[in-house]
């Protein structure tokens, strides 16, 4: 066997290993794996996204997005390619390169034609698969400088669930040991001792009747306390976050023989807010009272804010969508930033670079942290506004040491800022917004967490133009409207003079009703952007203009049409009305008519029928000679589908069919 076939097998059994440790393969669907190709989609503007998985034989997908296969052999894998490659692979056009234009996925359904890959590297350097982007046209400049990033990030953020997967494993795992422990738990915990100080695993033994607490010294630098054999256990209690202490529970004397402890808090320590994993058993006397407690603790605080961030950008586009103003977006968006940073205030700021001043918006602030909502100015809090210009993201461990703000320290200081980040937000190369988080305490910025804030304020951003396009775009339609109002006067008014010399006036006014009609369904359409229109409200809208609605009973399905479909309803209704109101149920006063829609079948072959049906009128015939109403009547709706028109002794009845697609269709 070749050097080059030894490696490739040593790599795809340590593969193998890791994918076995991490137990995820053919694992049910999780949404926290489904938001991170739902976010890699929307970043790198793919239709496909993929967490893929390579095994001996195959790839499997731990989450999806627009690809229907759960899994494809390893003849039709690209993400077999990246393995190899400690960074993104990038094929521009998988129809040109010699790794890939034979792949039947390229020759064939679904025909993929760009492919961009962050391999999945665990933290023992060893590639599992890839998160990858797919396309169905070439892409002749790949991904450009912020969707690599974006997706090298998401990437890291997919192996750090999977160690906090692995993590509640082997937690669940001690648990069970510990559970089986007997009065030989000491010497075994002696043995163990080496392995459990170099994974980062602190011990502790608590003396229930004493309250005093045998740490390790493990356990101590979790803590940040000096290392030292006993602590009262009371000061690990007071160090928990308040809001927390109900799940770190102290009522120690309450313990059955089969209770034992699986919890996850927060810590306050000398550098900041820790997230602590913590498992424990109970030893008990011959008479089943408690007596001691043993346990485990691990600091947990980078894979609790990792999975925090994922969960933060899910979060804020639902947050976002329903929103419509700039103070709310940014409160709902301070708000999951600095839960998932662990910060004591975070917010934005909308930047007025003339003057160099910054209109705070209303923040997120921790219990006791003032607002610092209003305007600032820059140079009062130091001179990182000349960094910020430039687009650079300033990161401030210690306000009194950093030489941009050491001189106005005091001024930040008596606002609780310790330490400070700030991220500008470009658009079009200008600074206009400002994302910023505070710490009182010192805080190690890791590049994520800035890459993190960054998309926030891009998400911010986007979602303020957003609101400010539609309020845009309501104004636009509203003159549109308006004009197209004062258009259609324009044309009645010609159409009157021009016909006033025809004596046939019935003509004339029938002309003039009809422009009524397509006037009020245009109306109808221009109040939801002549997007689609409900059919209760053409119905509703068409019978009110003819006075005629207190006589004609309605009922439907809530369905939506588009502007085809309601301009041919609205004329269809128009012209029934009409010809009952001259020879049918409404032109006395005791008949009526009755309105009736539904839909039958599903998707593409769905239909829309829509019945009219008149009581209580004259006796009807059919006309012996048809106008353009009857015409118009028997066309149906949008000129397609059926009508049966019957002349019974009841009265005239009509009942009309047509493709509820055809009449959902935006274009008329």
């Amino acid at each position: 066997m070749l050097i080059a076939d030894l490696d490739e097998h040593a790599a795809l059994l340590d593969r193998l290993e890791a994918l076995e440790a991490y137990d995820i393969m053919d694992s049910p669907s999780e949404p926290e794996f489904d938001g991170i190709v739902q976010i890699a989609t929307a970043l790198c503007k793919a239709p496909v996204a993929l967490i893929s998985l390579v095994d001996a034989e195959r790839q499997w997908f731990k989450a999806r997005v627009g690809f229907s296969p759960s899994e494809t052999p390893l003849s039709q894998s690209v993400c077999r390619h990246a393995l190899a490659s400690s960074d993104l692979l990038i094929i521009p056009d998988l129809k040109d390169d010699p790794r890939t234009r034979d792949n039947t996925l390229v020759t064939g359904e679904p025909f993929i034609r760009f492919y961009a890959g962050a391999p999945l590297i665990t933290p023992d350097n060893i590639t599992i698969g890839s998160l990858c982007v797919i396309d169905s046209v070439p892409r002749p400049h790949g991904l450009d400088n912020e969707q690599r990033e974006g997706l090298r990030a998401l990437a890291g953020q997919v192996i750090a669930l999977f160690e906090a997967r692995r993590l509640s494993q082997r937690k669940d795992d001690l648990f069970r040991r510990q559970k089986s422990l007997t009065s030989h738990m000491r010497a075994a915990a002696n043995e163990t001792l080496a392995a459990q100080e170099a994974g980062g695993v602190g011990t502790f033994e608590v003396d229930i009747e004493t309250g005093q607490a045998k740490t390790s010294p493990a356990f101590c630098r979790i803590f940040h306390l000096p290392v030292a054999p006993i602590y009262p256990s009371s000061l690990f209690e007071g160090m928990v976050v308040e809001s927390d202490r109900g799940l770190q529970s102290s009522d120690l004397g309450r313990r059955e023989a089969t209770d034992s402890l699986d919890v996850e808090y927060r810590i306050n320590t000398d550098v900041g807010i820790r997230w602590i994993s913590r498992t424990a058993s109970f030893v008990h006397d011959e008479s089943g009272r408690p007596i001691k407690m043993i346990g485990a603790v691990k600091d947990v605080t980078v894979i609790k804010r990792a999975a925090a961030r994922v969960q933060a950008l899910l979060d804020l586009g639902d947050r976002l969508n329903h929103l419509t103003d700039t103070e709310s977006m940014a409160m709902a968006a301070a708000d999951l930033m600095a839960k998932a940073l662990d910060a004591t205030r975070a917010g934005f700021g909308i930047v007025n670079l003339a003057d160099e001043t910054v209109l705070m918006q209303p923040e997120w602030t921790a219990p006791g942290v003032l607002s610092l909502s209003g305007r600032h100015h820059f140079r009062d809090y130091g001179s990182f506004i000349n960094d910020l210009r430039l687009g650079n993201p300033v990161v401030i461990p210690d306000v009194t040491q950093d030489p941009r703000t050491r001189d106005n320290a005091q001024a930040l200081l008596d606002l609780d800022i310790r330490v400070l980040v700030n991220v500008p937000i470009m658009d079009q190369g200008r600074f206009n917004l400002v994302v910023f988080a505070h710490h009182t305490h010192p805080y190690a910025w890791s590049t994520e967490e800035l890459a993190f804030l960054r998309s926030f304020g891009d998400r911010i951003q986007a979602a303020i133009a957003r609101v400010h396009a539609e309020a845009e775009q309501m104004v636009l339609q509203r003159e549109l409207g308006h004009r197209l109002k004062n258009t259609l006067a324009m044309v009645q008014a010609i159409a009157s003079q021009t016909l006033r010399p025809v004596k046939e006036r019935n003509h004339v006014d029938a002309f003039e009703r009809r422009l009524h009609a397509l006037s009020t369904a245009h109306e109808i359409l221009l109040e939801r952007n002549w997007s689609s229109a409900p059919v209760s409200n053409v119905v509703e809208k068409t019978l009110d203009r003819l006075s005629v609605r207190e006589r004609i009973d309605i009922v439907g399905d809530p369905i939506m049409l588009g502007p085809k479909g309601t301009l041919s309803l609205s004329l269809v209704l128009h012209e029934l009305a009409t010809n009952a109101i001259k020879y049918g149920s409404l032109s006395n006063t005791t008949g009526r008519v009755a309105i009736n829609w539904h839909v039958e079948g599903e998707g593409d072959l769905s239909s829309f029928n829509f019945s009219w049906q008149e009581s209580g009128g004259p006796q009807v015939a059919e006309p012996q000679a048809n106008g353009f109403g009857s015409k118009l009547i028997r066309m149906g709706l949008a000129g397609t589908g059926g009508v049966n028109v019957r002349y019974e002794p009841s009265g005239f009845v009509a009942q009309m069919h047509a493709s509820l697609p055809q009449l959902q269709q935006a274009d008329i």
